[in-house]
């Protein structure tokens, strides 16, 4: 059996602090675009921890986040890049059209994976299934079977002009060109912040619908 293919230590450490970087900064334009701050603070804020992230050395924010978390998967990254973007341009949330919706639809199928995935994992590591899971990451089938999930969502009718529809099949091409962030295609896809942001999305939504 052949050694699985593993990212470049180099690139290992730029993904480190770019992947942090674009959460944070991402992170924090999002969250400073739903508060009454003056628009200085919103573009300043995000650009002095995406800059602090990327700092070399042990004083940027990405190393302490990389001794606690490692590497950010790089669906949490593009993400919370798309997310700070459109906050910043304030970009009004697509799905209010029918075609919109559809495409919706087809992301919560993908976000109800992830969680179901965490939870599938999480067990994994304390050794509660049957069968190992996580090195099946490094084997080229399950990148052919999530490489499908997420492009099914692409083929429905208007779903190409979301930006959220194409995060996953980003992350998925960083992953297949540099291995992006382990060499295994569960920490590309999903990582532990992710899985509790995907959790909170997915109560906000239940509880929307239930006082709908």
């Amino acid at each position: 059996m052949s050694a699985p293919a593993l990212p470049a230590l180099a690139v290992m450490q730029c993904w480190l602090h770019i992947g942090w970087a674009l959460v944070l900064a991402g992170g924090a334009a999002g969250l400073l675009a739903r508060l009454p701050v003056p628009r200085w603070v919103r573009l300043s804020v995000p650009a002095a921890l995406g800059l602090w992230a990327s700092w070399p050395g042990e004083l940027s924010a990405a190393y302490g986040l990389g001794l606690a978390f490692q590497a950010p998967s790089g669906v949490l990254a593009l993400l919370s890049a798309w997310w700070g973007w459109t906050s910043l341009r304030k970009v009004p949330p697509a799905g209010v059209t029918a075609h919109g919706a559809r495409a919706f639809r087809g992301e919560t199928a993908l976000m109800l994976a992830g969680i179901v995935g965490g939870w599938v994992l999480l067990l994994d590591t304390f050794a509660q299934l049957p069968w190992s899971v996580y090195p099946l990451g490094f084997g080229p089938a399950a990148l052919a079977v999530v490489l499908a999930m997420a492009l099914a969502p692409l083929l429905q009718a208007g779903a190409m002009r979301r930006g959220t529809a194409w995060v996953v099949p980003a992350a998925l091409l960083l992953f297949a060109v540099f291995r992006l962030p382990s060499g295994n295609l569960w920490d590309a896809v999903l990582d532990p912040w992710l899985w509790l942001v995907l959790h909170i999305v997915a109560l906000r939504g239940w509880v929307r619908r239930k006082g709908a």
